[in-house]
């Protein structure tokens, strides 16, 4: 498994060097900058010795070579999502993180928004997972550096030698979800609940994790229900 730590839109270069430092503090060395200003000697005068990392780091344009470059992305964020009105998803904790990620396989990103306001929504949304720290509701939001030490904290004191099982792709996750919405149009699920279960199905799904096993386990159980109530209304 590679972990890459994913920064969008950096908007002040001494912030990359201070992300890279706390990398290499927890033996992190996969940066990823997307849509980054120009690198100035800020980003490696902060760096220290962690240099290096902002050297190799891959560049991408936009979010969407992001999605596509990487097998599983969890995003970050200071929203609290207990409300069923907020994102698709209900966060993980680092802990809660950090406890699933070394049992997996795979190219995974964690990703870090914008200094001014985080990551969009719609960022959120093409995200496969959420974490956010319990914070105080005084004042939630974390500098981008205190909320990596955290999160790489927890994943380097969790890290497993063992090889891990592949995740499931952002690709089976969705066909995931287009076949429980096909098993709720099925069984004539009231429309004004539609929605928000659907919902509630892709927060259980981006908690769980699943695996490639674990997700053709799934779509195996529903093809077979659905076939079942298909064929007892053709009878």
């Amino acid at each position: 498994m590679q972990i890459h730590i994913v920064f969008v839109e950096p908007q002040f270069t001494g912030n990359i060097g201070f992300l890279a430092r706390t990398m290499a503090n927890f033996g992190f060395k996969n940066l990823i900058l997307v849509n980054p200003p120009e690198l100035d000697e800020d980003a490696y005068r902060f760096s220290k010795h962690a240099r290096y990392i902002i050297e190799n780091a891959e560049i991408l344009n936009n979010f969407e070579e992001l999605r596509r470059s990487l097998d599983y992305l969890v995003a970050t964020s200071g929203v609290s999502t207990k409300s069923p009105k907020k994102f698709k998803r209900i966060a993980l904790t680092p802990r809660e993180f950090a406890q699933k990620v070394w049992n997996f396989s795979g190219n995974i990103g964690i990703v870090f928004g914008r200094e001014n306001y985080g990551l969009y929504n719609e960022e959120i949304e093409k995200c496969d997972s959420l974490i956010t720290i319990p914070t105080s509701e005084e004042y939630p939001i974390m500098n981008i550096t205190h909320a990596a030490a955290i999160i790489l904290y927890e994943i380097f004191m969790e890290k497993r030698e063992e090889e891990g099982m592949p995740l499931a792709e952002e690709f089976e996750l969705n066909l995931l979800n287009e076949r429980f919405s096909e098993l709720l149009g099925l069984i004539n699920f009231p429309d004004h609940k539609r929605k928000n279960t659907e919902v509630m199905f892709r927060r259980i799904i981006g908690r769980a994790m699943l695996t490639k096993w674990e997700y053709h386990s799934m779509m195996g159980v529903m093809k077979r229900i659905i076939y079942a109530i298909q064929a007892k209304d053709d009878y």
